[in-house]
């Protein structure tokens, strides 16, 4: 019997001297150097500066500390998460979550993108394409309205071109050449009721400038002149 768990024993500390070596043997192999490197998620982020981010070294082998370029990864301003797959014999995929963009705020340089929080964001419009609705300055409550508006109704999020305070209290949304006035935390039946009216105006096709939906229980519908 103790024959048996001094062989027991024996053979374990074989496997784990096996586990503990054999990765420190495979980074010496150039089969397994580091030859692609895949990203998944990279929307919004330029795909060359996630890669200068990880430091791949030239004889980057697969086998080398996965958790280090993960860290590195998430140093990257806008994203949230990243993941390091090895993919033999010599591809590493990295898989990240990307910060999603709310709007554009104006910049001293032109539009920069800002977060759910106003929090700019590294995206340059130019080169991915976005359409967001633009922000007077960089504040959190006009960005959270327009979180709560794609929220309750996407569509109407992406017909929004520009977001303001109004000088009469809560909050403008410029969509073409109207206007619709919300409070400062409209709930989300409140939108639900404010897309009704727009489309029970456009079913009858009736004009109008503003619908002004700041007030409990009523949204009001004006046109210029009224």
């Amino acid at each position: 019997m103790k024959r048996r768990m001094v062989l027991f024993l024996a053979s374990g500390a074989v496997a784990v001297t096996a586990l503990l070596v054999t990765p420190l043997l495979l980074r010496r192999l150039d089969f397994f150097r580091v030859r692609q490197v895949e990203l998944l998620g990279v929307r919004y982020l330029s795909p060359d500066a996630v890669l200068e981010a990880l430091a791949l070294q030239p004889d980057q082998n697969l086998f080398d500390d996965l958790k280090a370029m993960e860290e590195r990864a998430l140093r990257v301003a806008g994203v949230t998460s990243s993941r390091v797959v090895r993919r033999l014999p010599g591809t590493l995929r990295l898989v990240v979550t990307e910060r999603m963009p709310m709007a554009f705020a104006p910049g001293p340089q032109g539009f920069v993108t800002l977060d759910a929080r106003a929090r700019p964001l590294p995206y340059d419009p130019t080169e991915n394409g976005l359409d967001l609705p633009v922000v007077a300055h960089p504040d959190t409550q006009l960005v959270a309205v327009l979180g709560a508006v794609r929220f309750a109704n996407p569509d109407l999020y992406h017909q929004v071109g520009w977001v303001d305070f109004d000088r009469g209290g809560g909050i403008g949304l410029t969509v073409g050449d109207r206007r619709i006035l919300l409070p400062n935390l409209p709930s989300s039946d409140l939108l639900d009721a404010v897309q009704a009216v727009r489309q029970h105006l456009a079913a009858g096709q009736r004009e109008y400038d503003e619908l002004d939906a700041r007030f409990d229980g009523w949204i009001i519908v004006r046109r210029s002149g009224a």
